[in-house]
């Protein structure tokens, strides 16, 4: 039987409309899920799984400095401490305080974080330039049984820091910033904008700065 007659068979038509029938309504309900839930669809790309872990260096381009410069400080900086006594473990701050009020302005890759005392009164200013590249690090808490915060984030921002006020004794050429955002979530697709740490290193200092962004 040639090819022309089959198809004319009455079976055969059934049975050619019905692969037909299925095929559009499979594709329909591909078309509604997606329309319906497109988060869902596309979720899979960006979710974090049970190990995750990476450390990158990535460039900090035009997109990444406008996403960084439109972080929200919160007024308090925290100064790092341990139990001691803080002329013992902080180098490089006059008469440190343990928090002061922080007042952070941009400028493009300038940025400059003003320290304000319980008074009222600036105190010292720490200034940088943010890098070319960033560290970017994520690992999986393995704290909790269902995916939904596992990933633990940060991004890490390094270079040469200058200082005034109660900074200017610890200011060398050798001294160097690392600035990091951290946060929680379970996505690849984000980033860290929880938490933030400024530490300050060289031959004349070593302390920390520590606080929140605000949401």
């Amino acid at each position: 039987m040639k090819h022309s007659q089959l198809l004319g068979h009455p079976n055969m038509k059934a049975s050619h409309f019905k692969m037909i029938f299925k095929s559009v309504l499979t594709l329909s309900f591909a078309l509604m899920i997606l329309l319906l839930h497109p988060a869902k669809a596309y979720a899979c790309a960006c979710c974090a799984y049970a190990g995750q872990w990476f450390n990158t260096t990535q460039n900090l381009d035009s997109s990444v400095l406008e996403r960084l410069n439109g972080l929200k400080f919160d007024q308090t900086a925290n100064l790092y401490t341990t139990g001691a006594e803080l002329e013992e473990t902080i180098i490089g701050i006059t008469s440190p305080s343990v928090s002061y009020t922080l007042s952070h302005s941009k400028n493009k890759r300038s940025w400059n974080f003003r320290f304000i005392n319980q008074q009222g009164k600036t105190v010292g200013n720490l200034s940088f330039s943010l890098p070319q590249t960033f560290l970017s690090f994520g690992t999986d808490l393995y704290d909790k049984p269902t995916p939904d915060n596992r990933l633990y984030k940060e991004e890490r921002l390094s270079g040469r820091i200058t200082g005034s006020g109660i900074f200017i004794p610890g200011m060398t050429s050798d001294t160097q910033y690392t600035f990091i955002t951290q946060g929680k979530d379970n996505t690849l697709c984000s980033s860290p904008s929880e938490n933030w740490i400024l530490k300050v290193s060289g031959s004349k200092a070593r302390y920390s700065f520590y606080g929140k962004f605000r949401q």
